[in-house]
Order: structure tokens, then sequence, then C-alpha cells
């Protein structure tokens, strides 16, 4: 079990250094019978198919060779926006068998955020879909390569006649190349580069090893009980980093399969969890809510075996439903992009255990809850939470100031989360954060760059986000806006016309506004965001739903 002390030793210092992800892939694939499965999914942007591992690796060897032709080798980043498809995992892969890094980016990002994120990388090949739900994607990197000199090739997912000058994915994942052989990698060299946002009002690029990705899922695996060969459906994007680490590598890390749903459907997610016989799954309080609702109008019990949520605390009722009506377990988990996973529940905890906490350091992770001295804080008393171990990323990219702001002198990643320890087995509870962010449907929206893009609108003198919650997405953005002399303060329907203008995703548009006369601060001009918070809250229904009224 994990501690939560700061307790030195080589030990929680031990960085699990042993293979890549591809040569993790390799293992998988000689420790299976001839016609393992290995990945279900939508190929092509149409086609349902099923590989097996010899075939899936297979592919990935073709598709790192015809990359490594385009230019792409050891410290590379290939950026890769695409949803849930059998090329997502192909590419990965293949960027690591050649030394290259991956950056998973979501599809919800448009030109501004992923402009950003390619020029911060230098990027030189992207990967996007032609279309996905309803938006051209190939027209858009298209564009972008006119404009960033960096980016030499755009590689497209489907149909993408109308983009001139791209590549088909088909043809890179052909075979049309003749082999390159694998390169020399350092397990410790970097691997995966996900983009996050936080209170700086930019992303920042979070870096994780091949050691520190296998640390962080065979740490997990072993203190929550897991078990080989799990069937897991992916219902979290592959843009994001669960979708990615618990839906992905996690499951063909242990040879088992990974089944791939492309798009949020409760119904379709029962059939495929029927089909495959499904027995994990890792999302949002969400998706177990809407899996629950979906599976109880079947005629026979159908649910993945394991469930494990995280972002926000379960509620009782959920748990007991998923014990009761199928037989699951539910295993609350907190973890950050920083460290996927630092404390969960395990399968042979008590099921009220995953309401009432967020599980206890998993193993080799050191979790540390502090005052604001920095002495350790006793049982039951709120802090500030502290972790590190083997599963830590290994720095934000291309940002040393961050590191020194965000790492103690004995190693430990501030999170920005404040917690409060439960009992001496460690168990502890998420209680807030300190870093001013949204999360919304599990999407952290970035308040400072929405802030100062609005403050750019004639009508808008002043303005704040803050969260109210919401029952199914958690939280949702209000907008609290002075408005400038003369003006009217703009409706959510303008505010969201305003930002998507300025090509932001609509996931992160204000979702209520409120009219101010003023903005609460202190006598240094902060913002006392907690003020205007609970004065919001104070005028919101359980749905966050929220008219323009004068506070």
């Amino acid at each position: 079990m994990g501690e939560t002390s700061y307790a030195p030793g080589s030990d929680d210092l031990d960085l699990g250094l042993g293979d890549t992800l591809f040569e993790s892939l390799q293992r998988a694939a000689a420790s299976v019978e001839p016609g393992r499965r290995a990945l279900v999914g939508i190929r092509d942007a149409a086609e349902w198919v099923e590989l097996d591992y010899a075939a899936l690796v297979s592919t990935v060897v073709d598709a790192s060779s015809y990359l490594a032709g385009l230019g792409l080798g050891a410290g590379d980043v290939l950026c890769v926006q695409l949803p849930n498809w059998t090329e997502a995992v192909v590419y990965t892969y293949a960027a690591a068998r050649l030394g290259a890094v991956v950056c998973p980016i979501t599809t919800i990002y448009r030109e501004r955020e992923l402009a950003f994120i390619l020029e911060r990388t230098e990027c030189k090949v992207l990967v996007v879909p032609a279309r996905y739900r309803r938006f051209d994607y190939a027209s858009m990197a298209s564009r972008l390569r006119d404009r960033l000199p960096l980016l030499r090739h755009v590689i497209v997912v489907g149909d993408s006649e109308r983009a001139a000058g791209t590549l088909p994915s088909s043809e890179v994942l052909a075979g049309s190349r003749d082999t390159v052989p694998a390169a020399a990698v350092d397990p410790d060299a970097p691997a995966v580069l996900a983009f996050t946002s936080g209170t700086t009002g930019e992303s920042k690029g979070v870096v994780h090893s091949h050691a520190s990705m296998h640390a962080a899922i065979d740490d997990l695996v072993s203190h929550a009980e897991y078990g080989a060969g799990l069937t897991s459906l992916v219902i979290s994007p592959f843009g994001h980093l669960t979708g990615f680490t618990w839906g992905i590598l996690m499951p063909l890390r242990g040879a088992g399969d990974v089944v791939l749903l492309e798009t949020w459907d409760a119904e379709r997610a029962l059939d495929l969890v029927e089909r495959y016989d499904v027995s994990f799954a890792m999302g949002a309080t969400p998706f177990l809510s809407d899996l629950l609702d979906a599976a109880a109008s079947r005629p026979e019990p159908v649910f993945p075996g394991i469930f494990v949520c995280g972002g926000a605390p379960i509620p009782p009722g959920l748990v007991q439903r998923a014990v009761r009506e199928h037989r699951s377990r539910v295993v609350a988990v907190w973890g950050m992009s920083e460290y996927p996973v630092g404390t969960a529940t395990t399968v042979s905890d008590d099921p009220g255990l995953a309401s009432s906490s967020d599980g206890r350091p998993i193993r080799r992770a050191k979790v540390l809850v502090v005052d604001p001295s920095g002495t350790r804080a006793a049982t039951g008393e709120e802090g500030d939470l502290l972790i590190r171990g083997p599963g830590l990323f290994r720095g934000y990219y291309k940002r040393p100031d961050l590191d020194a702001e965000s790492l103690t002198s004995e190693g430990f990643l501030r999170t920005g989360d404040r917690a409060r320890v439960l009992d001496d087995q460690g168990n502890i509870r998420i209680c807030g954060r300190t870093k001013d962010i949204i999360i919304r449907g599990g999407e952290n929206i970035p308040v400072v760059e929405i802030e100062n893009l609005l403050l750019t609108h004639p009508a808008i003198r002043e303005v704040a986000l803050v969260p109210v919650p919401h029952e199914r997405l958690g939280e949702t953005a209000c907008a609290c806006i002075v408005p400038s002399p003369g003006s009217e303060v703009p409706s959510v329907a303008e505010l969201g016309t305003f930002l998507g203008e300025h090509g932001v995703a609509t996931q992160f548009f204000p979702e209520a506004v409120r009219l101010r006369e003023e903005l609460p601060r202190t006598p240094s001009g902060k913002i006392q965001k907690f003020v205007l918070r609970d004065q919001v809250l104070g005028h919101t229904d359980d749905a966050g739903r929220d008219p323009a009224t004068r506070l």
C-alpha cells in the first residue's frame, strides 16, 4: 500500500524502468495464443474491424516505417487528433517504435487550440479525421499547414478528396514502404505529451516517459486487483489521458483487448459490453449514470464487471445500483495528467468506500496532505495535496519554470487540489481545487484564456468565470459580467457566437450569465471568485441553468 508521509527511500523513487510502449505490445503479442483478439473498433472512418495481436503489431510496424520515411524520428512529436478509432491506437505505438512522442489531442479542439499545440511542439506530422461529427478536420489541418512552416505532412483518416495535399491514412498503414528497424529507445525517454489547461491561460504540455506510463499502469493494476487479460470498453476519448492510458495502454500491456466506442451512446456501449463480454470500463460519473439507466430497460443484466470512476464524487446510489443490479464493482480513483492515477479503492473494498472516498495511494505512490506551512496535516484536516512516485510525469514541455513552481525540493508535485486523509489506511477525500479551472464533463475549461477573450468584446468591461453545478456534467461555466458603459450584457448565445468566431471549442463556452455592477475584489485588486461563486449558487437550479440576472 502507498504511504501518506514523506518517508524517504529508494523504493519510492524507483522509476520502474523496463520496456517501451512498443516493446510492451510485442511482449503481450508473444504471450498470447495465435488469433487472440487485441483491438476492436472503426477503421478508416467507416469499417468495423477486429484485429488480433499479430495483425496489430504488423500494422504498427508498417505505419512506423512509412512515418520514418516522412522524417519522423526519435524525439519528434506526432500529433494525433482522432476519435476512438483503431488508427489512434496504431499511430500511438508506431510513434513509440520510432522513439517519437505521441501527442493525443481531443477532437473538440479547433484552429485556435490546435495551432497552439502544433506550434509549441514543432510538429512535423499531424493525423486527423477527414470529417467527424459534421466538422471538416482535413480542411482545418490544411489551413494550418499553410500557416505553420514546420508542419510538413497531414495524414487524413477517411475520405480526404476535398483536402488537397494530404496523405490518406490507408496508404500509411498499407505496408508500402520497406520495414524500418525499431529504434533503440531508453524507457525513460519521453513517450507521451498531453496538453492540459490550467490557470495560466494557456495549455501546459505534460510529458510522460515510457517508464512513467508503465509504472502508473502496473501500480494501479496491482493495487486495485484488476488482473490481466481485461476486455476494456473505451468510453473516454482517446484525446484524454483517461481513455488513452486506462482504456488502451493498460489492457494491451496486460494481454487483454480493447473495444473502442466511437462516440458516447449508452445503448451502443451496452451492445458492445454484451457482444464482447467487456470486463472493464473507466469514465466520469455521467457515463456510469447513463449506463445504469440504459441497462435498467434491458431484459437481462448487461454491465462491465468493473467500472472505474474519477473526476467527481460518486453518488452512493449509483454504487449501490451497480452492485445490486449487476454485481459490478465500482472503483473510485483520483488522478491528473501529471500522475494518471494516484489513489484508488480496490475491487475487494466495501462498495461504500467508492462513494465516501477517493481511495488510498496506489502501490509506490507517496501522497501527502499538508497545511500552509508544509507540515503534514492531521487525519481529517483539510490541506494541500502533494504526490510523488514512479508514475509522476517527467516535467512540463519546454517549461522549466513550471517545473520549479510545481515540484518541491523533495520531488513532490503540488497538485493544486485540496484533500483530507480520512483514516489510518490512507484513504483520502478531495475537497476542492486551488487551481482556477472549471471541469465540465471531464473537460478542463481554460478559464483565464476564455476570460481574456471575453474582455475583447466591446460590451464587456469586466468578466469572471465561476463554476455552477450541473446534474450530469458536474459543473459548467457561468460568466459574471460588468458591461461597458451604455452596453447591455451579452446573452449566452451571443457569447457563444463571439467565442466561436475566435476558434474556441463549444465545450468551453459559458452556459450562464450574471450581470454585475462590480466584481468583488481583495484590497490588492484580486477578484474574489469564491464570493461570486457563492452568490451564483444561490440563484441557480440543480441542473445549473440560469438566465442573465442582476445580482
